[in-house]
């Protein structure tokens, strides 16, 4: 994941280095305030991101705790974005895999209102009610709609689609919704979105928008929804 903008305004993203409590070798992963005996900074998991300090910009030596016979220093500390409000880029995927193309949603048919789509693909399980519905090919390609309610194929929708949906129009879904969406699921290497899980699971992220390429290249914005300097202070 990467720093897209910040909601307070400010263009750039506040960076400090701080001990890691791990060998950190990919940037762009979330990272959490250490319990009260931890050596540094943790990692997230791919779904728990609870008391995030921010997203890790770079790398740090390989971790270590006892003291070097060349008498070099044994902190390794990485580059992280403090920005509390700070808002995040990630693809999404269809898996827990990097670059795993998203679910593709083919129409057997939809309502002449534009307020139904029956899908070739299950959706309930995961369940996708209160996600995000874009649609790649057809007429109404371009556009997106709020999954309201569904049943084990079907998608309901109370705004309509502009246009009618027809047989082999192509959709992909998200398991969010801007504002509404509350959790996100991460991917294996923890810098990107996992899509194929159900609504409501995955770590503390707050949904803010969208940006719709097709299956391997839309991704979605979102800042983390549990962080370290936003919470009650406590002494303890």
């Amino acid at each position: 994941m990467e720093f897209a903008y910040d909601l307070s305004g400010t263009t750039n993203a506040t960076i400090r280095r701080y001990q890691v409590a791990a060998t950190a070798a990919v940037a762009g992963k979330p990272l959490l305030i250490p319990a009260a005996s931890g050596s540094g900074l943790v990692t997230s998991t791919t779904t728990g991101a609870a008391n995030a300090v921010g997203v890790n910009i770079d790398t740090s030596g390989t971790y270590v705790t006892a003291q070097q016979t060349d008498n070099s220093d044994t902190e390794r500390a990485v580059g992280v974005i403090l920005n509390p409000f700070a808002v995040y880029r990630m693809p999404m995927n269809g898996g827990a895999t990097e670059g795993t193309a998203m679910v593709l949603h083919t129409a057997a048919s939809g309502g002449a209102d534009g307020l139904t789509i029956v899908s070739d693909v299950n959706t309930d399980s995961p369940e996708l009610d209160e996600g995000t519905c874009y649609c790649l090919t057809g007429a109404n390609a371009g556009v997106s709609r709020k999954i309201t309610s569904n049943s084990t194929v079907t998608m309901t929708f109370v705004v309509a689609w502009p246009r009618d949906v027809a047989a082999g129009d192509t959709f992909v879904v998200a398991p969010y919704n801007p504002l509404q969406g509350i959790t996100l699921q991460l991917t294996t290497l923890l810098t990107q979105a996992d899509a194929s899980i159900a609504v409501g699971t995955g770590a503390a992220f707050k949904t803010i928008e969208f940006y719709w390429d097709g299956r391997s290249n839309s991704h979605v914005l979102a800042m983390l929804g549990d962080h370290a300097l936003t919470a009650p202070m406590s002494d303890t």
